[in-house]
């Protein structure tokens, strides 16, 4: 029994996550909160806010493209990437249930645990990053979901 429940505790500090290229940077986004990775996109462009690259037809629902790199203060130029990253909206927010960002080329499913990973200093920051992570001879950004679902509530869904 004693085994089982040192078994139980690492599953708690272990988080299967994906290893996201976008534009300049790589993202860590927990796995559980991705609900598919869509390889061709087929999106209406908007114009405006320069962050929003379009809105996409996802299982039946329209749900905003978002690209992460110009949603940085620098903004950054307008990734060519024709994928995108579904993800579960996780707060409560009862405007819109998905959201994408877009990314190029396949994640990768990493199993990580805090041990894993060393904060980055870096003196490049993102105001929708939570920190900058590196291990091994990689570094990302751990995106802070939470606070873009909550951006995207105003900002999309007044």
């Amino acid at each position: 029994m004693n085994e089982l429940q040192t078994d139980s505790g690492l599953l708690q500090t272990e988080v299967d996550s994906l290893f996201v290229s976008i534009q300049g940077h790589r993202l860590l986004v927990p796995a559980a909160g991705v609900a598919e990775v869509v390889q061709q996109v087929v999106c209406e462009p908007a114009d405006e806010p320069d962050w929003l690259v379009g809105w996409m037809e996802w299982r039946l629902q329209r749900i905003p493209l978002v690209s992460f790199e110009r949603l940085g203060e620098n903004g950054g130029s307008q990734s060519p990437g024709r994928m995108a990253l579904v993800l579960h909206a996780m707060t409560d927010n009862q405007k819109f249930n998905f959201f994408a960002l877009q990314i190029q080329g396949f994640p990768h499913l990493m199993r990580m645990t805090p041990a894993d990973l060393m904060q980055e200093m870096s003196t490049e920051s993102h105001p929708f990053a939570i920190m900058a992570v590196a291990m091994d001879s990689w570094q990302a950004l751990i995106p802070d979901l939470e606070k873009l679902e909550h951006y995207l509530s105003e900002q999309l869904y007044p």
